[in-house]
Formats: structure tokens, sequence, C-alpha cells
């Protein structure tokens, strides 16, 4: 499983919309609406890289979505501080 952040900047006036179509999306552990330079964070959880392509290209896909950043996350309890053995 891979773990990733997907922070998505969306046109103003759209947030009920893109809000409403991601609702509720497999995958979607989380949504937190951002106030800054981005407008919601998604806290997701898919089978593999592969899949966050897909997911992240769905949404940018979406009426009313600027632009995305993704980031790809692990957690220390999982695999340790990065330059461990577990990493």
């Amino acid at each position: 499983m891979i773990d990733g952040i997907i922070m998505v900047k969306i046109v103003p006036g759209n947030e009920k919309s893109i809000h409403r179509m991601l609702k509720g999306t497999a995958g979607i552990r989380k949504m937190y609406i951002l106030f800054g330079d981005f407008d919601f964070f998604l806290n997701v959880q898919v089978d593999g890289l592969l899949m966050l392509n897909g997911f992240v290209e769905t949404i940018r896909e979406m009426d009313g979505v600027i632009t995305t950043r993704t980031i790809v996350a692990q957690s220390f309890e999982e695999y340790g501080p990065p330059g461990t053995e577990a990493c």
C-alpha cells in the first residue's frame, strides 16, 4: 500500500462541487480544507504508485481543478526514520 498526500488548488467558487465529487471516493482516508495556496488536502491510501498516478490524473481532469501537488509518504511506525535498515 502507498500512502500519499494530494494538495488540490481549485478555481474560486468550485469548492463545493469538487468536494461533492471527491467525497466518498475510494482511497481517500481524510479530506481537509486548507487556507492558503491550496484548497484541499487529501490523505490517500492506494495499492501502488501506478494507482496513485491514476488517482491524481482523475482529480486533475475535474472541471474547476487548477493544479495538484502530490507527496508519497511513509510512516515512522512502519518503516522507521530515513536511513535505517527498514527503509
